[in-house]
Order: structure tokens, then sequence, then C-alpha cells
């Protein structure tokens, strides 16, 4: 069995790619045999990424959204598939950047994946509760503790399309994650 047939290791869901998306392999990342990582070129596709993350890690959205495909969509494969497009899910982050002046996107690796997709793994969502009050949705503010959070670990899948970033798939690998997760852990949801 390919052990790169199911990317999400053991999960019974699997990224569907974009109608039109750029998912075949980059020829310019084939490294030899006792090649060193650090003799490999990365791949247009990865230093797209690294970017992408960084602008999210300084919560420059409009920087980020520069990256994306006009049809950008993130889809949570862990919440039944929902999917958000680019706006929608700049306003419920933005909420998060301006009560967690600190939240960052810690992470194990970027790899390329054989079809040509990106693999982000184990994504460790964090950050201190130090500015505004908090709110996940239409639930009530949470005012700021310094309180920190820690969301558990996600796994992103980016897919590509002229160029850009077409869809990223996420997929939970516990129950603090998202928004939902950050509220939860300031004391949200009292009855979970």
């Amino acid at each position: 069995m390919n052990p790169l047939r199911n990317i999400f290791r053991g999960s019974s869901k699997k990224a569907q790619p974009v109608k039109g998306c750029e998912n075949k392999p980059s020829t310019d990342v084939v490294p030899e045999r006792n090649v060193s990582p650090k003799e490999v070129k990365k791949s247009w596709k990865i230093e797209l990424v690294e970017a992408f993350i960084q602008k999210w890690s300084e919560h420059d959205m409009g920087g980020a959204h520069a990256m994306v495909t006009d049809d950008f969509v993130i889809v949570f494969a862990s919440a039944d598939n929902m999917e958000l497009e680019y706006q929608d899910y700049v306003a419920e982050t933005t909420k998060v950047f301006e009560a967690f002046p600190d939240f960052n996107f810690r992470y194990e690796s970027l790899t390329e994946g054989r079809d040509g997709v990106v693999l982000w793994k184990n994504v460790v969502p964090n950050g201190h509760h130090t500015a505004k009050p908090y709110a996940f949705g239409p639930c009530d503010p949470i005012e700021p503790t310094g309180k920190y959070v820690e969301n558990s670990p996600e796994t992103g899948t980016f897919y590509f399309k002229d160029g850009k970033i077409a869809k990223m798939m996420v997929v939970a690998h516990g129950e603090m994650t998202g928004p939902a997760g950050i509220y939860t852990q300031l004391g949200g949801f009292p009855l979970m």
C-alpha cells in the first residue's frame, strides 16, 4: 500500500482538488539520494506557502490575500467540510489577531506531495489573550486575562491554480481547534 495514498493518516476524508488546480508534482524538487536538505532547491509552491504563513503570522491578511486566487476557499474537513471564502475567514481571524497580538502558527514542516499539493504538518495555533475582548461568532465577549491558549494540532493541505493558492483544507487532530477551541480555552462554552 502506498503510504502517500491517504495524506491524512487514517482519516476517511480526503482533500478533493479544485477543478483546474495545478496539482501536479513540481519538477524542480527531485532530490537525488544522499543529497542534504540544504542542497535541494525549494519549489515555488513551498516558497509561496512559506510567504503566506509569514503574512498570517504578521497578521497581514491583505498581504496573504495577494497570494490567493479570487475564488480561494478554506475547507474545514473536521467540521463536515465547512467551506469559507477568504473574506469570511479574514473576518473571524481578524478578531483573533486583535485579541491575541502574539498569535502565531507553530508547525513541524512543509512538504510537497507527489500530487503537487503542499502539506503544512502539525500546525499549532497559539497566543496570549492580552488585547481586546474575544468573542467567537455571536457569543458573549471574554475580557483579556493574559491567558495562553494553544489549539490542538492541525494539518493544512494547499492546492494551487494560476501560480496562486486556490484552496486550503484543514484537518484537526483534536478537540480544541479553530476559533471555537480558542473561545473554549478562555472559558466560553462552560457546558462543554
